[in-house]
C-alpha cells in the first residue's frame, strides 16, 4: 500500500468515526463552512487559486497532504470542480518537481557521480522500462518522489505527465467521492467506493511486486 494510500485510507477512517459521531464536530464544520462560503463569495476566485495552490504544494513536499483541504472544497465547489481542482493541483505540482528535478536535482548528481552512471538510468527508464512499468513506479512511490527522479534523469516530459495524469485521476475521483459519503452519511456509498479502491490497489500492488520488485529495477 503506498503512502498515499494509507494517508487517505486513515483519513477517512478517521473522518467516519469522528464525524458521524460527534455533533459538536459537525457543527464545527458547519461553521466553518458557513466562513468559507462568506470568503469565497467574496473572493471566489482566489478561493480557487488557494485550493489549487495548496494542492500543488501537497504534491511537492513530504510532510502536507491535501486530503486536509477536500471536505470543504466539496461543499463548496460540489465533486466534480472538486476533482477538477484537486486534480489541476497535484499535475501543476507535478510539472514544477519534475522542473525542479531537471534543472535543479539533475546538474547536483553530475556532480556526484559519473556522467556514464546518469546515461545508464536515462536508457533504462526511457528504453527499456515500458510506460505502463512507469506508471507502476508513479502510482506506487509517493506523489514526491517520481517527479523530481523523472526530471533527474530527463525522461520524456510528455509521457511523464500523461503517466502523472493516469497515476493522480484516481486518487481525486475516490478522494472525493469517499469523502462526500461521509459529509451526506451515506455508509453504502463509501463501502462501494472503499471496496473498489483496495481491490484496485491490491491489483497494482501486486503488478508492482511483480513487474518492479522481482525485476530488480528498484
Amino acid at each position: 500500500m503506498t503512502k498515499k494510500n494509507i494517508i487517505i485510507f486513515i483519513f477517512i477512517v478517521g473522518l467516519v468515526f469522528v464525524f458521524w459521531s460527534s455533533v459538536l464536530l459537525q457543527d464545527y464544520f458547519k461553521q466553518a463552512i458557513l466562513f468559507l462560503e462568506d470568503f469565497s463569495s467574496h473572493y471566489p476566485w482566489q478561493s480557487v487559486f488557494i485550493f489549487i495552490s495548496l494542492a500543488a504544494i501537497s504534491t511537492m513536499l513530504a510532510f502536507f497532504s491535501s486530503i486536509w483541504l477536500v471536505p470543504p472544497a466539496i461543499v463548496l465547489w460540489g465533486n466534480s470542480l472538486t476533482v477538477l481542482f484537486l486534480l489541476l493541483g497535484w499535475l501543476i505540482g507535478a510539472f514544477f518537481s519534475y522542473l525542479i528535478g531537471q534543472y535543479g536535482g539533475y546538474p547536483l548528481v553530475q556532480k556526484l557521480t559519473s556522467s556514464k552512471q546518469i546515461l545508464y538510468y536515462e536508457r533504462l527508464f526511457s528504453e527499456r522500462l515500458g510506460f505502463w512499468v512507469i506508471f507502476l513506479f508513479r502510482f506506487t512511490l509517493p506523489s514526491e518522489i517520481p517527479g523530481y527522479v523523472l526530471g533527474i534523469i530527463r525522461y520524456p516530459f510528455a509521457k511523464y505527465f500523461l503517466i502523472t495524469f493516469l497515476a493522480e485521476l484516481p486518487y481525486a475521483i475516490y478522494a472525493v467521492y469517499a469523502i462526500n459519503a461521509i459529509i451526506e452519511k451515506n455508509p453504502t456509498a463509501l463501502a462501494v467506493a472503499t471496496a473498489v479502491w483496495i481491490v484496485a490497489a491490491l491489483i497494482l500492488t501486486y503488478l508492482y511486486r511483480k513487474k518492479v520488485i522481482n525485476k530488480k529495477y528498484v
